[in-house]
Formats: structure tokens, sequence, C-alpha cells
């Protein structure tokens, strides 16, 4: 099946080619995408949201949680988790004894934070980061003031996903990590966006 787009101004769909990590990766090394905030999704290069007050807010009180936790803090840095996919999560914990110099290709715990990305953190980077076999996912919805825990990854998705609202308590499956009382942590988006 081939992928196709259209173009602005036309009806007539055209076909798109898809790269993989390798060529992504060389792309990046190049210094050509230097500025611009894009992540390889299924192969295509899509534009990262711009981050709001309400989203770095999260973004700032998850890291502080999550500074003490029994594995390495990743915050927006990338995770190779398919051949042709290197998302780039709010906020990763990934395993103490990982490689460096080389992109993780699965975490303990991903989490994006989404202020208007809610339908691509749910569709895609949800089937992305079930294929890599992360254990636990968060989608951080700020406007709606809750949070999705996606759990038991399979191939084509989560299988569990338990929607949790800002008066809950929630508990962080990396060792060594307190509980997060959500009111905390959403409650920062009623301070301004």
């Amino acid at each position: 099946m081939v992928a196709t787009a259209t173009i602005a101004g036309s009806e007539t769909a055209v076909p798109i080619h898809r790269l993989d990590l390798d060529t992504y990766n060389q792309i990046v090394a190049s210094g050509a995408l230097e500025g611009r905030r894009v992540e390889l999704l299924e192969g295509l290069f899509v534009e990262m949201s711009p981050q709001s007050r309400a989203h770095a807010a999260v973004i700032e009180t998850l890291t502080g949680h999550f500074a003490k936790a029994d594995a390495r803090l990743r915050v927006q840095l990338p995770l190779e988790v398919a051949p042709d996919s290197e998302p780039e999560p709010d906020v990763a914990l990934v395993a103490p004894r990982s490689p460096r110099g080389e992109h993780p290709r699965t975490a303990l715990l991903a989490v994006e934070v989404a202020v208007a990305s809610q339908r691509i953190d749910r569709e895609v980077k949800g089937r992305l980061y079930a294929l890599a076999g992360i254990p636990t996912y968060w989608l951080i919805d700020v406007p709606a003031r809750s949070v999705e825990v996606y759990s038991e990854p399979q191939l084509d998705g989560y299988r569990q996903c338990k929607r949790h609202g800002a008066d809950a308590i929630l508990s962080c499956p990396i060792a060594g990590v307190a509980d997060l009382p959500l009111a905390s942590l959403l409650g920062v988006e009623a301070e301004g966006a």
C-alpha cells in the first residue's frame, strides 16, 4: 500500500515517501532540521505543538516529582520505538543501565502532556509506545484536567486505559517514586495557560 497525501489547493492524491530511522538520523546529523520542532512518527516529519505555560508547568512539576526515581529521567528527548518512528515524549523514565550515546528503544514509563495534541498522543504515540513494549503510558490531558493511564501493551496498542480526574492520586509504576496527587499536577493549569 502506497501512502498518499493531497497538496493544498488540489484534490489529487500524490504518493509520499516515508523515512526510516537511519535516513531521519542522517538528516538530523546534517543540521537540516536545526531550529525546527519536528519528530518522526510512522515515517513522516510531524511538527510538534508549541509549549503553552500550562504545558511547561506540568512538565516542570513532573520533572521535580521524578527526579529521585530509580531510573534515568529524560525530558523531551527521542525514543527510537519503531523502524520509522522517533517520538519525543515530554517525560520518559528509562532503565538506569540503558546504553548512553544512543537513543533508548523503550522506557519504563512514557508521559505526554496534551493541551491541543490529545488525538495524536492517544492514537499515534500511544500505539507506538505500546509497540515499543513500554509498560505504562500516561496521557495528561490538561484542558480536561485528567490523566489517562495506559497499561498492558500489545502490538496494536494498549489493552487497558483508566482515566483519572484531578481529585485522584496516581500510583507511579517506578520504584522509589511517591504517589502523585493529580490536583497538585493539574491545578497549575488554572493559574494561567
